[in-house]
């Protein structure tokens, strides 16, 4: 959740009072906020300061510029009482190092203009402007953006009213007297400059001259009629208003003129208890926008082309599901130094990765509780010779054995870590941290305590270290810690299980370690009446993390033994292929397309019958699941598999339709109806013609530069009460308390 203000009237106050106050509200607010500026507009507001009133855009863009510096921490020079110059910086400090702002721009191409070069995002609407009026000036901020030398394109708010029913007529009721209310408050605008504003084109000639005039004569009822008429043209072409489907329309239009996001602005004179509850309705057509275009790409491969990214750091399970994808793959070879770590690095990892990545590959390794890293290799040649390195600066290492004795290279033992970076402790668990973290029985050392790892390790003759496995029953899932006693207490809890022991069991289709919980029942073990794989998880997740439940259960009559009598794990079975106990009953596939996602789940899974209607999480999946599914049905079905469809989904019964939303497709509504396939043919045209529309225009562009834009999901904002956002408000103005003045 973000807060953001607007518009604040930056010449009708001072540079550092703007910056001061919200650099407080930043604090307070953790680092959300984030405000558009205007320039104002009325006259009389201008009684504030007058002197700033004929160059009031000019001023509004030189104190944005010393807002910025101020919120950067830079002291910058005013003139105090003796007229003498001081330097000024601001207090408390931002937690921001950035002040994200937006430049309200009603309609005048030059403020687009003058936006982009200053590094601004833009707040615009559609009061006076049609959609293709604010395509062109977009157009014109972008490039603006692009000479003045950013890379980005910057971001721009298109603000609607807002309202979606159930029916359009309704709708239509309910915001009738709100709206023209809202466009009353407009007249003097309209006095000024009739002619500015499309959304109050004239019905017919008498009042177009009455209006030519000043509106001095107009009367009550001419006025009224010019409500009437600006009302329906708002209403049909520049509000948010209407059913679900017919908001998708209008945003599927936004999208279309390059537009990043829509601020719904809700308060504008309808009634509180009808404005809250639309907001189900709202949120459905943000939801179904997102499903139809993929939203604003997120995703770790767009994230590198946009921003260029040099360093990568992830875990290796990470870097493998990155490899899945010819997307991902492309984004890694950009990579100049990939740094992985929070779990062991397998050497057939680093060997797919080195035919990808041209730059440096390295080895992180090292605990929270000693400050995240403490050790680094970089690895060479193809990757057999995998090691954590030697400790980085101010952290020293101890192998150990159980007598807390120093052991010779090449013989195992625990590693101890000190150094600068040792923690004092867990927060509120004093047992755990007198079990972790120790007095350094070695006298005269620069570190008073050490953290024990748990990590079995052995020194090399050349100092490097080599990872072994733990010393205890702690395991990494995905990046994750876990403590595997911590599993079984929860299981044993459960009112069926006698026994349990969970262990990591490494998946060999995909070389993921994945947690087994092998499972004796109460009574008569596994016969009927037994828990179902979905029970046991259901219970687990009420006290744990979903990277904590087992993906797999095996009930046996009984735990092997080893002959002192203690649990023998490594003659525990594997998971068995077989599909595992759920609470409906086994239905095959019925058509070729669920023929072939099943086949798909029980490949990735490794059971040898999955039914249409199993649900996908109760048969194993995890994350790194859907990632298989959705690299294997690219390549069955030629199509990009929607990873939001598979969890919703949940079912091949429900994926293979998916109630006619989501497709196969990435991104597309999946309705083999005529108008959606014109819609996906008016999309692909839209883009090849954009791109080559870029390339003629701006040749020097690349790839990365020119992202897709695509609207984010309608946020609400504030009420908007000034007739034109770009100069502000006359009407809603704070001169104590944080500085702003209308709401855009």
């Amino acid at each position: 959740m973000k807060l953001r203000a607007g518009s604040v009237v930056l010449p009708l106050h001072s540079p550092i009072r703007v910056a001061e106050e919200w650099a407080l509200v930043d604090n307070l607010s953790k680092g959300r906020i984030g405000i558009s500026i205007a320039s104002g507009w009325q006259a009389n507001d201008f009684a504030l300061k007058p002197e700033n009133y004929s160059l009031r855009k000019e001023v509004m863009f030189r104190d944005l510029d010393i807002v910025r510096r101020l919120w950067r921490g830079e002291a910058v020079l005013f003139r105090g009482g003796d007229n003498k110059e001081i330097p000024i910086s601001i207090l408390p400090r931002p937690v921001q190092p950035e002040l994200p702002v937006w430049v309200t721009a009603a309609g005048n191409p030059e403020t687009f203009r003058m936006a982009g070069e200053v590094g601004a995002n833009v707040l615009t609407h559609l009061l006076g402007q049609r959609l293709e009026e604010v395509a062109e000036k977009i157009q014109i901020y972008r490039r603006a953006r692009l000479q003045a030398g950013y890379e980005s394109e910057g971001h721009v708010t298109l603000m609607l009213h807002t309202y979606v029913g159930r029916d359009r007529q309704t709708v239509r009721e309910k915001v009738h007297g709100p709206l023209c209310n809202y466009l009353r408050s407009s007249v003097d605008l309209i006095k000024n400059a009739p002619q500015a504003f499309p959304a109050f084109k004239l019905p017919n000639p008498a009042v177009a001259e009455k209006v030519e005039q000043g509106m001095k004569g107009l009367s009550a009822e001419d006025l009224e009629q010019l409500l009437e008429f600006a009302f329906d043209r708002y209403f049909d072409a520049s509000g948010l208003f209407g059913t679900v489907e017919q908001c998708l329309e209008l945003v599927d239009r936004v999208k279309e003129i390059g537009a990043d996001e829509i601020g719904c602005l809700i308060d504008f004179g309808v009634d509180f208890d009808s404005a809250m509850a639309s907001l189900e309705l709202l949120d459905e057509v943000r939801r179904r926008s997102l499903q139809a275009s993929g939203g604003t790409d997120y995703s770790i491969p767009a994230l590198i082309r946009k921003h260029r990214v040099t360093h990568l750091q992830c875990t290796p399970s990470l870097a493998r599901a990155l490899m899945a994808t010819s997307e991902s793959r492309e984004a890694l070879r950009t990579i100049q130094k990939l740094m992985l770590g929070g779990e062991a690095l397998p050497p057939p990892l680093i060997a797919e990765l080195k035919k990808i990545v041209t730059g440096e590959i390295h080895n992180m390794y090292g605990p929270t509780e000693t400050t995240v890293w403490s050790a680094t290799s970089r690895i060479d040649g193809d990757g057999a010779d995998v090691h954590l390195g030697r400790p980085i600066a101010n952290t020293d290492f101890y192998v150990l054995d159980r007598h807390l004795q120093p052991v010779p290279a090449g013989v195992p033992g625990e590693l101890f870590i000190g150094g600068k970076g040792v923690a004092r402790g867990y927060l509120n668990r004093l047992e755990l941290t007198a079990e972790r973290f120790i007095e350094n029985p070695f006298p005269g050392t620069r570190s008073p305590r050490l953290y024990r790892t748990g990590d079995l390790v052995r020194y090399r003759g050349d100092g490097n270290v080599d990872f072994l496995g733990r010393v205890d029953f702690q395991v990494k899932i995905r990046g994750h810690r876990v403590e595997l006693g911590e599993i079984e207490t929860a299981l044993a809890q459960h009112q069926t299980v006698r026994e349990a022991v969970v262990v990591s069991h490494e998946d060999s289709s995909w070389g993921e370690r994945r947690l087994v919980a092998y499972v004796v029942l109460k009574g008569s073990g596994s016969d009927n009446g037994g828990p179902s794989n979905k029970d046991l998880q259901k219970h687990l997740r009420q006290t744990l993390p979903d990277y904590m439940i087992p993906a797999a259960f095996v009930f046996l009559g009984r735990l092997p033994l080893t002959p002192n009598g203690k649990v023998d794990r490594r003659s525990l079975p594997a998971p068995s292929s077989e599909r595992p106990t759920l609470e409906g009953d086994f239905v095959p596939p019925r058509n070729d397309v669920e023929e072939k996602l099943c086949r798909i789940w029980e490949s990735v899974l490794g059971i040898r019958q999955v039914g249409v209607k199993d649900d996908f999480f109760s048969l194993g999946g995890d994350s790194l699941s859907i990632i298989q599914v959705a690299v294997q049905a690219e390549k069955v079905f030629g199509l990009r598999l929607s990873i939001v469809a598979v969890v919703q989904a949940r079912t091949v019964e429900r994926l293979a339709v998916y109630q006619g939303d989501v497709s196969l497709v990435y991104g597309e509504s999946g309705r083999t109806d005529a108008r959606c396939r014109r819609r996906r043919q008016a999309d692909r045209l839209h883009r090849r013609v954009s791109r080559r529309f870029q390339e003629a225009c701006f040749p020097e562009r690349t790839a990365a530069d020119c992202p897709g834009s695509c609207a984010e999901s309608p946020a609400p904002v504030e009420t908007q009460r000034s007739p034109d956002p770009e100069e502000g408000g006359s009407h809603v103005r704070r001169r104590n308390g944080a500085a702003s003045g209308c709401p855009p």
